[in-house]
């Protein structure tokens, strides 16, 4: 009986250890509210347009180009939400995603215009890590 009591109360502890640490990792992550939401997808929208028209895109080419990107982020999402796979097949299956959106990409943009659409991805990525120095004052 001794063990019985002292295997459900060892077993009641992992469990209220376990779910503490749940929580904890829930809430350090901060919930966007809707707003933000919309805003960050009005901004990657912005973002997007602006590296097509830098690549000169006709309005035929951006209309496939949203389409192309739209397919891949579907997979990519069902990707991460795929519980089944390990972390090493979701890279190895993301890299064939990417590969098969950068050939339909480039199928539609053709070469030339594909880089100049990279490059400008690239510049808007680097220009919101680069942090902005504060002017010395004199």
């Amino acid at each position: 009986m001794k063990k019985i009591i002292a295997t459900l109360l060892v077993c009641s502890v992992i469990g209220f250890t376990a779910n503490a640490q749940e929580q904890k990792t829930d809430a350090s992550m901060p919930k966007m509210t809707k707003e933000q939401h919309e805003a960050m997808k009005h901004q990657r929208d912005a973002e997007l347009n602006e590296a097509m028209t830098a690549a000169g895109l006709t309005d035929a080419q951006k209309v496939d180009t949203k389409e192309a990107l739209e397919v891949a982020n579907k997979a990519k999402n069902e990707l991460r939400k795929d519980a089944t796979l390990t972390d090493e097949q979701k890279k190895e299956k993301k890299k064939v995603i990417d590969e098969e959106q950068k050939i339909k990409l480039i199928k539609i943009m053709g070469d030339d215009k594909f880089k100049k659409f990279k490059e400008a991805q690239k510049k808007d990525r680097d220009m919101k890590e680069k942090p902005t120095q504060p002017k010395a004052e004199n």
